[in-house]
């Protein structure tokens, strides 16, 4: 049997703009197109310090990719840019996940 490998990459920066960018510590390996989930934000009571940005944490997003670090958030279905204007100050942490949506089953 074969599985996926997770597709996780660490938030570096996200920006209060009229177009919510995402800047990772690395290269993230994502397309235009691509679902991801972003987690590790805000405070849920788990942290011992509020990460900012808890407005967009946990939720799903299509991403417009701009380069092999940077993308735009967008909503999945209606494909318009999230909005971050006036959403908390980003702080730090917190990962993109690409959600794959393609399954390999080898049988037995």
């Amino acid at each position: 049997m074969s599985g996926q490998t997770a597709v996780r990459s660490d938030i570096s920066a996200i920006t209060n703009a009229d177009k919510c960018q995402i800047t990772t510590s690395t290269a993230h390996g994502l397309a235009i197109g691509d679902l991801v989930r972003v987690t590790g934000l805000g405070n849920s009571g788990l942290r011992a310090t509020d990460r900012g940005f808890e407005e967009i944490d946990g939720k799903r997003y299509k991403v417009y990719v701009t380069s092999t670090t940077e993308f735009y958030i967008q909503d999945p279905i209606t494909s318009d840019y999230v909005n971050s204007s006036d959403f908390t100050t980003y702080i730090e942490g917190g990962q993109i996940n690409l959600e794959q949506t393609a399954f390999e089953y080898a049988g037995d």
